[in-house]
């Protein structure tokens, strides 16, 4: 609900922003960090476009932005293999795998978050206000579901909609949908990708430590 994620904003972005301050720190001095930036440039500007193509009216982009989705995730199940085969010599462990693929997402994020930006304030000022426009308009339409679950409908919380609906913070409000996203993402890909050595195979001085 709408109400919801007002009023929840401040606790999940300090929640993702922790989440994600961890991650840089534990992975800085390894190549893992690296190897997500120059990938999240690529899932960036893939991103981007598929933003492009959902906020257009033309229902041909619209559809087209599907087909970019799935090529994310195909092209981050690659980037993923690609980072266990030539980075950590064929063997990587699951949970590896997941902070991976959350670090690439958070990265592209960042990319996406930096157009978004340029697009809503520059390039289609009047993107951001026609949505809130929109989210009005449905809100008066449910009124009632407001009503009944007891959710208030008070000056306070068409402001707090109404920041949210600014550039910058509608912008940076992405990053942390992008980090979510990519953490399902990473919990599932991280089956797929993940490969341990067998109890048989002799180890080696740099094999992948298990995180």
């Amino acid at each position: 609900m709408l109400a919801f994620s007002v009023r929840s904003y401040n606790d999940i972005q300090y929640l993702f922003c922790t989440f994600a301050y961890i991650k840089i720190q534990v992975f800085m001095q390894e190549n893992i960090f690296k190897s997500t930036m120059f990938n999240g440039l690529i899932l960036g500007i893939l991103f981007s476009v598929n933003f492009l193509f959902t906020s257009s009216k033309t229902i041909p982009l619209v559809l087209l932005s599907y087909v970019v989705i799935a090529f994310i995730i195909v092209l981050m199940y690659r980037m993923a293999k690609r980072y266990r085969d030539t980075e950590c010599g064929g063997y990587i462990g699951y949970w590896r795998v997941f902070n991976y693929v959350v670090l690439t997402f958070l990265f592209a994020g960042i990319i996406s978050t930096a157009f978004k930006i340029i697009y809503t304030k520059y390039i289609n000022p009047d993107f951001l206000p026609a949505l809130f426009e929109e989210s009005m308009r449905q809100i008066e339409q449910n009124r009632g579901i407001f009503e009944t679950l007891k959710l208030p409908l008070d000056d306070r919380y068409y402001e707090e909609l109404e920041k949210q609906m600014r550039p910058v913070n509608y912008s940076i409000q992405t990053i942390w949908v992008n980090i979510f996203l990519g953490s399902v993402l990473g919990l599932i890909l991280a089956g797929f990708v993940k490969k341990q050595k067998s109890i048989f195979e002799e180890e080696t001085p740099n094999e992948e430590q298990k995180l």
